[in-house]
């Protein structure tokens, strides 16, 4: 951690504060799309309802100090009522790692919804049944350089709450590192090690690619098991994991455990990520597209009005980093019948950035190979936009493990789904391609990282998933995949210059079990 500058020096205080910080300052995206004008970035933090007062002082490389002060939304939460035939257990002491002073957790039985295949469920470990009260404190940073580095303290009075900094957007010209990876967040010991192995490799930001918290993406799970893995860890390690976000922005990808409407209005204090997620408000605004609100249209006006622009502008989005361009796709069910009008957007958004490497980054993956979600398959119908508005790679998570797909053109035909969900068509594989020696593929390469901390898939006979997908998909199954790695939770990092492309999956225990080189010629 470098020094604060001048502006900044001074004692720094340890005196009691007069609200009680139950998440610390994080870094968010903001509002950044494109590398015209400056950078932006958001602060945000969550207190108890104690009165009291912060700013926030930052200065970038070369610049003078600014200071500013916080935006402040009360968040108010009913208790969720008891899964159909359950009582309302009582109150429990908060788990080991908790947040101080949060809300009281209770075991509950794994009645939480499975998973849309039936074959895998996860359960959640702890649910809220007491009533939750906040504040949200957020505090938009303005005008930052492209290609710097900044400073940021948040203090209350004389206490510092948090000193941290992180870097600006890259310009097109200059080498960027990010990591993907979904499914992370279950309560469980998994996630720990990739974001203390994620924390090892230093990466400018990180793309979390659906169910980011289990299992229903309910604030009181944000605050029991995603924040004391990812941002409020004392003693950073493998079993602790580590405070990655008071550096490095997260920019969400929605996916069906952080939007299950079904937990609506039973559960209040669901879509957590519309509250706690900050990110560029480009996308296609209000439609039949939007996360469902549920049937309460109290409870409906609430996360509209405390989420503010959040909603609807994290299920899509764009924004350019160094030389890259991500377009963030929700992929969820209730998406389907929308798909068409959503076609002109994206291929609008991809068509029109004249970055020289273009990513598409969404929840459920249109090509893998494990039985879990394998029908679903509607984003296949987007691959002849992907392939011809210049798309290199697609991340997506979903299905527990890591794959990569060989290089691929593909031709929906017919351009339908079948009862089933399945899209079937027309191949064409790069087999030439090794990403070693052969490193320009023809086609579009997919990325299966869904090993973030969930429960594993597949981690059996590759062999013998294989068979069971020819056999019960004879005319939609093609073996297009050329890296598979199922018995280790693990996480996608890539390099990227202007030229060229290395990926890498990086396991748990901090292994390098993939490796892939892309090289994009200068014209």
């Amino acid at each position: 951690m470098k020094l604060i500058p001048r502006l900044f020096a001074g004692a720094f205080f340890t005196a009691a504060s007069a609200q009680t910080v139950l998440v610390k300052p994080y870094v968010q995206p903001g509002d950044g799309r494109t590398l015209d004008g400056a950078d932006v970035k958001v602060i945000a933090w969550v207190t108890d309802q104690k009165p009291g007062d912060f700013i926030v002082e930052y200065v970038a490389k070369g610049r003078q100090a600014k200071v500013t002060q916080p935006s402040r939304s009360q968040l108010d939460f009913a208790p969720a009522k008891a899964p159909p035939g359950k009582a309302t257990p009582a109150p429990a002491t908060p788990a080991p790692g908790a947040a101080p002073n949060a809300p009281g957790f209770a075991e509950i039985p794994a009645t939480i919804e499975d998973v849309k295949t039936g074959i895998i469920k996860e359960a959640s470990p702890v649910l809220s049944e007491k009533e939750q009260h906040y504040y949200l404190y957020t505090a938009k940073l303005t005008d930052l350089p492209f290609n710097s580095e900044v400073t940021y303290r948040v203090r209350q009075g004389a206490n510092v709450i948090r000193q941290s900094s992180f870097k600006t957007r890259a310009t097109a010209d200059k080498p960027i590192r990010f990591v993907a990876v979904g499914d992370m967040a279950n309560g469980k010991d998994a996630q720990n090690g990739i974001a203390w192995q994620v924390a090892q490799l230093q990466p400018d930001f990180l793309v979390a690619l659906g169910d980011i918290v289990y299992s229903g993406g309910r604030v009181s799970q944000y605050m029991h098991h995603f924040w004391t893995t990812y941002n409020d860890v004392a003693t950073p390690g493998a079993k602790t994991g580590a405070p990655l976000m008071q550096s490095i922005p997260f920019y969400p990808v929605i996916g069906n455990h952080d939007c299950d409407v079904s937990k609506l209005p039973d559960i209040p204090d669901a879509f957590g990520a519309f509250y706690f997620f900050h990110g560029p408000l480009n996308g296609p605004g209000i439609g039949a597209w939007n996360t469902p609100l549920g049937k309460d249209p109290k409870l409906a006006a609430y996360l509209r009005e405390k989420a503010g622009a959040n909603y609807p502008a994290l299920n899509f989005y764009s924004f350019d980093y160094g030389p890259a361009h991500f377009t963030m796709l929700d992929t969820n069910s209730y998406t389907t019948a929308s798909l068409p009008q959503l076609t002109k957007w994206i291929e609008n958004d991809l068509k029109n950035s004249r970055q020289r490497w273009k990513f598409v980054c969404m929840h459920a993956p249109p090509f893998h190979t494990s039985p879990q979600h394998y029908t679903e398959q509607k984003i296949r119908l987007l691959a002849p936009i992907f392939e011809a508005n210049g798309v290199d790679v697609v991340f997506a998570g979903h299905v527990h493990n890591y794959q990569r797909s060989k290089p691929l053109h593909f031709l929906p035909n017919p351009p339908v789904r079948d009862p089933k969900g399945r899209v079937n068509g027309d191949f064409t594989l790069d087999e030439i391609f090794d990403g070693e020696k052969n490193t320009r593929p023809d086609g579009v390469v997919y990325i299966v990282s869904g090993g973030g901390g969930a429960t594993l898939y597949n981690a059996k006979d590759y062999s013998k998933t294989v068979e069971g997908l020819k056999k019960d998909n004879p005319t939609n199954w093609v073996e297009f995949t050329a890296k598979y790695v199922a018995d280790k939770n693990s996480f996608s990092i890539v390099e990227l210059s202007p030229t060229e492309l290395i990926l890498r999956a990086i396991t748990i225990d901090g292994k390098e079990v993939d490796r892939c080189r892309i090289t994009k010629p200068v014209k």
